[in-house]
């Protein structure tokens, strides 16, 4: 073989081409074939050396059985390659809610709702749909795009009613209508919002806006039984003083008295305010004065105790303003209706002179009754002549005229 290496050699620097090719290129082919040979040879006469294999290094790919399904083997290769990409998609959708909701956060509405849109346009089908729709309606109700703000929130309703977000998007709905003085479209919007907000804070907000459209829609008792309601949930309770107020007037319009009495007695006790202190003490005092006789003539003692608490309570304190002489008024009447005659007298003229003109000629004629009910014919005669005098265009002196025949 090194003596053709050496041919080669020398014919490639002295001959001339054609004599080359004649004699080398056979001469070549010649070399490969026994260069072919020997290396063959030589792998024959090598021993095959085994190696261990990595206990980390992936098996070596093997033939499918011929009874393994190829689908089962593409779904499951399908199904390996899409859960990292899924969890992944969760997780992008999560953080373009998590940003959105940052931005609304901070009060950003105008930046927020793009973000919004975003999450909304690029990730349908995911759980936090409800949240955006809403946020996206206050965002444009934030920003007085009232109809987009509608559209949004009423989707919230449509689409997802049994959400968390169902009672709030019901809630800022009604609170744009009532806000347009439309109470009719607010009224069951209120009331959804209150059965369906898990939030108590915006439960109670509900339920008082809810009777506030029934009282403007003239569904009085109806608003009236829900103030009542919302006077009694627990605090915090802002509406507290005005459901007890408003129930209570309600209640005394249309004759409900002793329901009336109920939330005036509350609010003498429990109000903040000291007017409305005095004026609630007032006239839940004048109430129970009414109900002291009502059953057949007969005297109600506990009645005529509560309303002795109330109208003294209103009497003495010092933000009474123009309750104070009706509170002085119904203390006389009371004596009087429960017989404390001689009290009434004892009690009348020390007051008498601060009272209004309409206050005295009442009181007087109290007076002159006592005397008449205690025998006291000449007093009362004096008192009967004095209101005649006195007040002789007010109904007490023609009631003291036909008293003073009695009297007589």
């Amino acid at each position: 073989m090194t003596s053709i290496l050496v041919r080669v050699s020398f014919w490639s620097a002295h001959a001339s081409p054609r004599r080359f090719l004649r004699y080398v290129v056979p001469n070549a082919l010649g070399l490969a074939m026994l260069l072919s040979t020997a290396s063959s040879l030589i792998a024959q006469s090598q021993p095959e050396v085994r190696r261990a294999r990595p206990v980390d290094e992936a098996p070596a790919p093997r033939a499918l059985p011929a009874d393994e399904s190829i689908d089962r083997v593409l779904r499951s290769l399908k199904q390996d390659s899409s859960e990292p990409s899924q969890h992944e998609g969760e997780n992008a959708a999560q953080r373009q809610l998590d940003y959105a909701n940052g931005l609304f956060t901070r009060k950003l509405y105008d930046l927020a709702v793009p973000e919004y849109q975003k999450y909304l346009d690029d990730y349908p089908g995911r759980p936090g749909r409800a949240n955006a729709y809403f946020s996206l309606g206050e965002c444009y109700r934030n920003l007085n795009r009232t109809s987009s703000a509608r559209t949004n929130l009423q989707k919230v309703l449509n689409d997802y009613g049994d959400s968390e977000f169902a009672g709030p998007a019901a809630y800022a709905l009604a609170e744009m209508a009532f806000a347009e003085k439309d109470y009719g479209t607010a009224l069951p919007l209120f009331h959804r919002a209150a059965a369906k907000s898990k939030e108590p804070a915006v439960a109670l907000s509900a339920h008082y806006f809810e009777a506030r459209c029934l009282e403007a829609t003239g569904r009085k008792e109806e608003a009236a039984d829900i103030y009542a309601l919302v006077a009694e949930a627990g605090n915090p309770n802002p509406y507290r003083e005005d459901a007890r107020l408003t129930a209570a007037s309600i209640f005394a319009a249309r004759g409900r008295k002793i329901d009336a009495l109920k939330q005036y007695e509350a609010l003498a006790n429990e109000s903040q305010k000291p007017a409305l202190k005095a004026e609630s003490a007032v006239r839940g005092g004048m109430i129970a004065l009414e109900l002291v006789q009502a059953d057949k003539g007969k005297s109600d003692k506990a009645m005529a105790d509560r309303a002795t608490a109330l109208l003294q309570k209103g009497r003495t304190l010092p933000e009474a303003g123009k309750f104070r002489p009706i509170a002085q008024v119904g203390l006389r009447r009371l004596q009087y209706q429960t017989g404390e005659y001689a009290q009434l007298l004892a009690d009348y003229k020390r007051e008498l002179e601060k009272l209004p003109e309409a206050a005295q000629a009442e009181v007087l004629l109290l007076a002159a009754n006592s005397e008449r009910q205690l025998g006291h014919s000449k007093e009362a005669d004096a008192l009967y002549r004095q209101i005649i005098t006195k007040y002789p265009d007010r109904e007490e002196a023609k009631d003291a005229a036909y008293q003073r025949l009695i009297n007589v």
